[in-house]
């Protein structure tokens, strides 16, 4: 029972990487919050979940209030937070000229504004404002794990330019964020999945998903529950001494 007794908030729970992540937590006695943008998909996985106290924390987190809210309701229900998984991401926008890239074309100079800028949001801010509640309470408890969910896109510049450059960013924002708070006891992590089956990869082109499963040396997609351990050693005292670091379970797709 590597979590008993803590608290994990966990974003874009409702699904995929996250909903298999919220289950290891709670099999190994974690409290979990499970955050989503949709209410029904959150509950779903609340009442999946194994043990008691689980409860579903609704909202974009892209809009600092909502996440300040989601926060509050951590705060009145368990009292404390012990675990932040920045695990909420997209990626692609509608409308961002995803199209464009999938008949051959150049994506950036299809791109508009609201394509560039909104995956950004998502993933950036989205990660600094929840990280920004989860220390205000891990500071006052003198400690605390957050893992943010980057990719080989991040690490190689693999996929579309938003969503890679989305997910670089996230690995430049562990760094600094471990070095700051890490004299305070919390640690600060990434983990960079290679190709995941999951609902999201349900929209790549059956052409793409072969090839890359050509590329990986292990021969196969990953699964949601491999990114899921490797989040919950992240979470767990079993990394105690490791800060500021990514890990990538890619079937060896990049090694670098």
């Amino acid at each position: 029972m590597k979590l008993e007794g803590r608290v994990a908030w966990v974003t874009g729970g409702g699904s995929g990487l996250g909903r298999a992540i919220c289950r290891r937590f709670a099999e190994e006695g974690a409290r979990v919050a499970v955050n989503d943008v949709r209410r029904e998909s959150a509950e779903e996985t609340v009442a999946d979940l194994p043990g008691d106290g689980h409860l579903a924390v609704v909202g974009d987190i892209s809009d600092s209030g909502l996440v300040a809210a989601m926060a509050g309701e951590i705060d009145a229900a368990c009292g404390r937070l012990d675990v932040l998984v920045n695990n909420a991401g997209v990626d692609r926008i509608p409308g961002d000229g995803m199209e464009k890239l999938l008949e051959g074309h150049s994506l950036t100079p299809n791109m508009p504004d609201t394509g560039w800028t909104r995956m950004l949001e998502i993933h950036l801010n989205g990660a600094f404002f929840c990280a920004r509640e989860a220390t205000k309470r891990m500071l006052e408890g003198g400690a605390g794990s957050i893992v943010n969910m980057s990719s080989i896109a991040g690490l190689a510049g693999m996929g579309p330019i938003h969503y890679a450059t989305a997910k670089a960013g996230l690995l430049g924002f562990t760094r600094s964020l471990a070095r700051e708070v890490g004299g305070r006891g919390i640690r600060v992590n990434a983990i960079c999945p290679g190709a995941i089956e999951t609902p999201m990869t349900d929209a790549i082109p059956e052409p793409m998903l072969k090839g890359m499963i050509a590329a990986t040396p292990l021969g196969r997609m990953g699964s949601a529950d491999d990114i899921a351990n490797a989040t919950l050693f992240l979470a767990s005292d079993d990394s105690g001494f490791i800060t500021g670091q990514w890990i990538s379970p890619n079937g060896g797709i990049f090694i670098g």
